[in-house]
């Protein structure tokens, strides 16, 4: 989806939730083996993001702008399988407190996805390495870390779940999870991010997790300098492999945003762009 949101305020036209949701799901229709939505996409701009499981309709509509988050969370059904993601970008410049909640819902999202753990190891066992950046902060949300994706099946497939609840199923190599840590402000904003992993062996009876989902994310409202030097190799290894694998199937007007988006963390400081939302176009690529 490329969204020109920036270049729409004002105007008599400005971009949506439900025109970018409408979108996203035609670009979907064009991909090969494409059956249907996994879900109804979550389309949230504004203080609409801030309830998790929001649903746009013609009466909250609102507009896509540079005031706040805006997040977007869909997947597909395919004949190869079921997709989940999300993913919250900033069109303008984010507020200290936007900053702070979005570098700590990162570094949850990056903890749990670089976790090893022994094969069998329940849900609830890893669900507070995805929830120790927010409660350093005081912050937290109110729903599941993740859940079990069927293939071609249902997107939200029991019984593994990652939660503070209990859940007594171990994970085991094959099982398909997502990661989502988020954060939500009633009447404000939220924010969260997403992909779709697998549980692969990784030696000596011990599992970790290989990410499924092929998207940049984007770290526009994130504190880059709180960043530890091992997470910041980890989100450039995997914008390096997110770049490998869709730059020669993306649009050739997508191409140069792609490669800004995936480019190493210490070309940022170089690329006033890159830190500011300010080049009016917001591209998500989505399998």
């Amino acid at each position: 989806m490329t969204a020109h949101a920036p270049e729409r305020l004002g105007a008599a036209d400005p971009l949506t939730e439900l025109e970018a949701e409408t979108k996203l799901l035609a670009f979907r229709g064009e991909r090969p083996g494409f059956l249907e939505p996994s879900f109804r996409t979550i389309s949230a701009a504004g203080a609409n993001a801030a309830m998790c499981h929001y649903k746009a309709q013609p009466a909250t509509n609102a507009v896509i702008d540079d005031r706040a988050p805006y997040l977007i969370d869909s997947g597909g059904q395919y004949r190869t399988g079921t997709t989940d993601l999300t993913r919250t970008v900033m069109l303008g410049s984010a507020s200290a407190e936007m900053r702070i909640a979005y570098t700590a819902v990162l570094k949850g999202f990056l903890s749990l996805l670089s976790a090893r753990f022994p094969t069998g190891t329940q849900g609830h066992q890893l669900d507070a390495f995805a929830r120790r950046a927010l409660w350093d902060v005081g912050l937290d949300y109110d729903h599941g870390t993740g859940h079990g994706v069927g293939h071609n099946l249902l997107v939200h497939e029991y019984p593994h779940r990652f939660d503070k609840k209990p859940n007594l199923h171990g994970l085991t190599p094959g099982n398909i999870m997502t990661i989502e840590p988020g954060y939500y402000k009633e009447g404000a904003f939220g924010m969260r991010i997403e992909n779709q992993v697998e549980v692969i062996a990784d030696g000596a009876g011990f599992c970790r997790f290989s990410s499924l989902t092929l998207v940049p994310i984007d770290l526009v409202m994130a504190n880059l300098d709180e960043l530890s030097i091992v997470e910041i190799h980890q989100i450039d290894a995997y914008h390096a492999h997110v770049r490998s694998v869709l730059e020669p199937l993306v649009r050739a007007q997508t191409l140069p945003f792609l490669i800004e988006q995936t480019c190493p963390i210490v070309e940022r400081s170089r690329s006033p762009h890159l830190v500011r939302s300010d080049t009016g176009a917001t591209v998500i690529a989505l399998r």
